[in-house]
C-alpha cells in the first residue's frame, strides 16, 4: 500500500503539488500555519488546478491541518514547499515528528538549504535517520487564484535535484520515479545550489532599479532590463562559474542557460533577457525594496554562495558587494546562510565536499 505524501506549506506551490500528486493517484496531506487556509481546503476537500493541460482538474486532499505531527505521520516523502526564509523555523517544528526512513525535500532549496536544515535539526537534538534533498527551482509556474484554486501557467520538463549527501541520489530517485520524474537527481547539493539562477537575476538588478521602485513607477522587471544590469549579472555569474570550477563542477553560463531554457537569443545577458519576450511580458517590477528578491534571495541564496567561496578560498567580490549594499539599505535583513549558521566554521573544501557527497 502506498504511503501518503506530506506537503509542508499551502501557498501557491504547495497547493499545486497537492493537486498534481492527487491527480496522479497519490494520497496527499498538507500543513499550513494559517487556520483559515486549512479550514477552506478542508471545506473544499482538495485543490482545483487550471491552466496547464497536464495538470488540470480536482485533486483530493486527505487532510489539511495546522497540526504538523498529524500531517507528517505515516508519510515516507515530505515535500517542504515554502520560501527559504522559513526553512530553519520549519526544521525546528518538524524535528520532534521525524521518523527513520523519511525523505524530506526542500522545494526549492534556494542555496545550501539542506545543509542549514540538517544543522538546525542537530541543534534541536534530532536523532531520526532521515534523508534530506533539495531542488534547484519550483516545478510549477503558478499562482493561487484563491485558496483551493491554482492557475498553473507552466511546468518544467526537468529540474536538478540532489540528496544530501549525494550517495543517496539513486535511492531517492527511485522513490520519485513514478510520482515526480521531473526531479533529476544528479551530482550533489553544491551543483543544485549553483543552479539557482535567482541568486544572480533577482538581487543585483533590483538594487539598480531602486529609483523606479521607490518612485513607485510601473515597469516590467525583465523587459526594462538595461545593459548595465546585464553587465553586473555577468560579473556575478563569472564568480558563480569560478565556484563551480573550484568544486569540480561544469556549469553553463547564464547566457547559455537562458538560451537553453527560454525562447530567446543573443550573446549577452542584456540581450537574452530582453529578447525573452514570450516568457517575461507582463512580469511587473516591485513597489517596495522589502521584496523577496532582496529579503529572501540575498540571505538564503547569495550569502550561501559567498559562504561556498569562503570555504573553497574563492574570492567573490561582486557577490559580496551586492550583499553589502543591500544590507546597508535594509539593515533588518536576515543574517542568512553564513558559515556559522550552516555549521561550517572550521570546515575546509575537502571536508565540505565529502559532507555533500558522502555524508
Amino acid at each position: 500500500m502506498q504511503k501518503p505524501i506530506a506537503i509542508i506549506g499551502a501557498g501557491n506551490g504547495g497547493q499545486a503539488f497537492a493537486g498534481y500528486l492527487s491527480l496522479h493517484g497519490r494520497t496527499v496531506k498538507i500543513f499550513d500555519v494559517v487556520q483559515s487556509t486549512v479550514d477552506r481546503l478542508t471545506e473544499l476537500g482538495g485543490v482545483t488546478l487550471e491552466g496547464h493541460s497536464d495538470v488540470t482538474g480536482f485533486g483530493k486532499i486527505e487532510l489539511a491541518s495546522t497540526d504538523i505531527g498529524k500531517v507528517m505521520e505515516g508519510c515516507e516523502i515530505i515535500l517542504v514547499v515554502l520560501p527559504s526564509i522559513y526553512h530553519k523555523d520549519m526544521a525546528k517544528k518538524m524535528a520532534p515528528y521525524l521518523k527513520d526512513g523519511q525523505i524530506v525535500v526542500l522545494n526549492p532549496n534556494a542555496s545550501l538549504g539542506p545543509v542549514e536544515f540538517k544543522n538546525t535539526l542537530k541543534e534541536c537534538g534530532w536523532t531520526a535517520n532521515i534523508i534530506l534533498a533539495g531542488t534547484s527551482t519550483l516545478l510549477f509556474a503558478c499562482r493561487a487564484v484563491e485558496v483551493g484554486k491554482v492557475e498553473v501557467s507552466g511546468q518544467k520538463a526537468s529540474l536538478s535535484a540532489a540528496a544530501y549527501p549525494a550517495k543517496f541520489n539513486d535511492l531517492v530517485a527511485e522513490k520519485f520515479a513514478d510520482i515526480l520524474p521531473q526531479f533529476n537527481f544528479i551530482d550533489d547539493i553544491l551543483r543544485v545550489s549553483l543552479d539557482n539562477l535567482n541568486a544572480m537575476m533577482h538581487p543585483a538588478p533590483t538594487l539598480l532599479y531602486t529609483a523606479k521602485i521607490e518612485h513607485e513607477e510601473d515597469f516590467q522587471y525583465y523587459l526594462d532590463f538595461t545593459p548595465s544590469q546585464g553587465a553586473l549579472v555577468e560579473a556575478l555569474d563569472a564568480e558563480r562559474m569560478a565556484l563551480g570550477k573550484a568544486y569540480g563542477l561544469e556549469l553553463r553560463t547564464m547566457v547559455d542557460e537562458y538560451k537553453h531554457t527560454y525562447d530567446t537569443f543573443g550573446d549577452t545577458m542584456y540581450e537574452v533577457v530582453t529578447n525573452a519576450v514570450s516568457s517575461y511580458t507582463g512580469i511587473k517590477g516591485q513597489k517596495t525594496m522589502r521584496t523577496r528578491y532582496l529579503m529572501e534571495d540575498i540571505p538564503y541564496s547569495l550569502v550561501a554562495l559567498q559562504t561556498m567561496g569562503q570555504v573553497a578560498g574563492v574570492p567573490t567580490p561582486c557577490i559580496s558587494a551586492v550583499i553589502t549594499v543591500a544590507r546597508a539599505i535594509i539593515p533588518e535583513m536576515d543574517e542568512g546562510r553564513t558559515r556559522k549558521n550552516l555549521g561550517l566554521e572550521g570546515v575546509d573544501k575537502v571536508v565540505f565536499e565529502a559532507m555533500c557527497r558522502e555524508g
